[in-house]
C-alpha cells in the first residue's frame, strides 16, 4: 500500500519532515531521506572538511557533487580557476545553490590571497620607506618612491616647492594639488623636515602668496607689502616692515628666519 504524506508534512523543512512522518506514520527512516533526495534533485550526504582548489573528482563526489558538476570544476581549476572562501562556490556553472550552501562552512582553501595572482608580486612597486625624506631636498624620485605617490604628483610638488621657496612644515604639502589629507597621514612616518635647511627666499621678489603660505601672514598684510614694493621700489632692510599694520612680532620673526632681502 502508498501512502501519500499530506500536504502540510510536504511543506516543512528537510530535517523536521523525517521525525514528522516517523511519529505519525513509522515510515522508515532511510526510505525517507532517499525519498527527499530524489524530489529536491540531490544526493543526501554528511559534508566534511575539504580543499575545493585540489580535491579530486571522486572526493567532489562524495561532497555531493554530480560527476558532471565535478568535472565542471576540475576543468575551471584547469584554466586557472580557484576557490579562496566558501562563497566562491557558486562561480562554478552549473552550482546548485543549497548544494553551494550546504558546503560553504567546510571550505578550508590553500589558496592565498595572491597566490592564485603571481603578478600582484611582480608589478607591485618596491616602495623605499625604510628611511624618512626630507621634504625640502628630496628629488622626484625620492617622492616617487613614496606609496601613493605617482611620478606626476611627484613632480608637482617638487615644482611646487621650487615656486615657493621650500616648505616651512611638512603640513605644508597640503598646499599641493592632489595631496589629501588621508593620504599625508599614511606618509607621515616617512617624511622629515630639518628646520635649519630651510631655503630662504628674496623678500623683494616673493609673491602675496609665498608670504601667506611660508611665512603665515594674514592675505591682507601680504598684500600690503607686496602693494608698497611695487609703489615704493624694494625693501632695503626688514626695519622697514615694522611699521606695516597687522604685521606681528611673530610674523616679523618668520620674515627674518625665511626670507632674506637683496
Amino acid at each position: 500500500m502508498v501512502m501519500i504524506l499530506p500536504k502540510f508534512l510536504w511543506q516543512q523543512k528537510p530535517d523536521l519532515l523525517i521525525p514528522l512522518a516517523l511519529e505519525q506514520f513509522g515510515i522508515d527512516t532511510m526510505y525517507m531521506q532517499d525519498t527527499y533526495a530524489k524530489v529536491a534533485g540531490a544526493t543526501v550526504k554528511d559534508p566534511f572538511v575539504f580543499d575545493p582548489n585540489t580535491a579530486s573528482v571522486d572526493t567532489l563526489q562524495l561532497l555531493g557533487f554530480s560527476a558532471k558538476l565535478a568535472n565542471t570544476l576540475d576543468r575551471y581549476r584547469s584554466k586557472g580557476g580557484v576557490i579562496k572562501f566558501g562563497k566562491d562556490l557558486s562561480k562554478i556553472w552549473g552550482m546548485p545553490p543549497d548544494l553551494a550552501t550546504r558546503l560553504a562552512p567546510y571550505v578550508r582553501s590553500s589558496i592565498k590571497n595572491t597566490a592564485s595572482r603571481p603578478w600582484a608580486t611582480t608589478l607591485r612597486p618596491a616602495y623605499a620607506q625604510a628611511a624618512p625624506i626630507d621634504i625640502n631636498t628630496a628629488t622626484i624620485s625620492d617622492f616617487e618612491a613614496l606609496k601613493g605617490i605617482g611620478p606626476v604628483l611627484a613632480a608637482r610638488i617638487v615644482g611646487f616647492r621650487e615656486k615657493q621657496g621650500g616648505f616651512v612644515r611638512v603640513q605644508d604639502l597640503l598646499a599641493v594639488y592632489g595631496v589629501k589629507d588621508s593620504l599625508l597621514q599614511v606618509l607621515a612616518p616617512y617624511l622629515r623636515l630639518d628646520e635649519g635647511r630651510v631655503p630662504k627666499s628674496n623678500l623683494n621678489q616673493a609673491s602675496a602668496l609665498q608670504l601667506i603660505q611660508k611665512a603665515g601672514l594674514q592675505p591682507v598684510v601680504a598684500q600690503a607689502i607686496v602693494r608698497w614694493r611695487q609703489q615704493n621700489g624694494a625693501f632695503a632692510n626688514f626695519e622697514a616692515l615694522e611699521n606695516f599694520e597687522g604685521l606681528s612680532a611673530a610674523s616679523m620673526a618668520a620674515l627674518r628666519r625665511l626670507f632674506f632681502i637683496a
